[in-house]
């Protein structure tokens, strides 16, 4: 009993401090310390000091820095680990104290519950962390099929950080197939996988979330359909479309067209001026999008966004030169 009050103890204090410290969520901290006093109360209601006094951690084998250690590759892999070590001791403590405490032992299941809920709002939020510095725009015009895996291959080791693909000619089974193909490539979580335009693809092939345009499904829908963990972006050309997104949910925005493109001939050019005043005007991160190539993106980042959508630019030439231009310093 000893041992899984230890590890019920030191679980949920190491919860709180990423909850404090790394998820930042207001919610989560005051639901996370209400769960610890929980606890708390339950041990002050069983003998403690005789339950201590059969404590045996000279010789528990768990004592040796070597013993039962797990990689750990990022805070996610921490969280979910400390939320197992919790819910299995209370468990633990939930079925040993059926017997001489069982009101006790009630409590302890509620406090289980608790930690199921809490786990899944941490990981929405680990789930739901992105790097848009470096977004690609994958479109089904400059890239075959056929090309994927080496294309895939270029952007995961020269510095893409999202990307997002885009298939405006072509049916849903067309569409369907890229997705599942660049899902099955996508051979890490850093990388988030964002489809344009169509939630239901999104679903079915498993990428990260959404990006959605003005006339497409609204961000409610798309939120009921990917549920809490989706991530979902929104094309915005001012600050009402911004600040709007913003309210409805949206997780980033896309803003441009920053300068002229020719992914997009019809784009109306919104320009550095009015990329800065969305910065300026909302919270979430905003990327620019539209003309930007090794010349111009440094003006992009200067106005405020937090990364850069590219897809023509990448595409026409050297796709690892022309990606590690816009990544290398010089």
């Amino acid at each position: 009993m000893d041992a899984n009050l230890n590890r019920l103890n030191e679980s949920l204090k190491l919860i709180e401090d990423i909850s404090r410290f790394i998820i930042k969520n207001n919610t989560l901290l005051i639901d996370i310390r209400h769960l610890r006093r929980d606890f708390l109360s339950v041990k002050k209601d069983l003998p403690l000091t005789r339950i201590i006094q059969f404590r045996n951690s000279l010789h528990d084998p768990g004592r040796r820095a070597d013993f039962d250690i797990l990689k750990k590759k990022n805070m996610a892999d921490i969280a979910i680990s400390n939320f197992t070590r919790a819910k299995e001791s209370s468990r633990a403590l939930e079925e040993i104290l059926k017997t001489a405490y069982p009101e006790l032992s009630k409590k302890l299941k509620e406090i289980r519950f608790l930690i199921y809920d809490i786990e899944k709002s941490a990981m929405v939020y680990f789930h739901k962390v992105f790097d848009p510095r470096i977004y690609v725009v994958l479109d089904k015009m400059y890239v075959k099929k056929d090309q994927l895996k080496q294309v895939m291959d270029i952007l995961g080791k020269n510095g893409a950080t999202m990307i997002q693909l885009r298939v405006t000619n072509g049916n849903d089974r067309v569409y369907m197939d890229y997705a599942g193909m660049i899902r099955k490539l996508l051979t890490t979580k850093d990388i988030k996988f964002i489809i344009n335009n169509r939630p239901d693809i999104a679903l079915a092939c498993g990428a990260d979330g959404v990006h959605l345009g003005q006339r497409d499904m609204s961000i409610q829908a798309a939120r009921y359909a990917l549920g809490d963990a989706g991530i979902i972006g929104l094309s915005a050309h001012n600050i009402g479309e911004a600040k709007k997104a913003e309210a409805d949910g949206a997780d980033y925005l896309g803003v441009g067209s920053v300068f002229k493109t020719c992914t997009k001939t019809d784009a109306k050019v919104c320009g550095l001026r009015r990329l800065k005043a969305v910065c300026r005007a909302v919270n979430i991160p905003v990327i620019g999008i539209g003309g930007i190539n090794s010349d111009n993106f440094r003006s992009v980042l200067n106005a405020g966004a937090s990364g850069i959508a590219i897809a023509s630019y990448l595409f026409k030439g050297n796709l690892r030169k022309n990606l590690r231009s816009l990544t290398v310093k010089k």
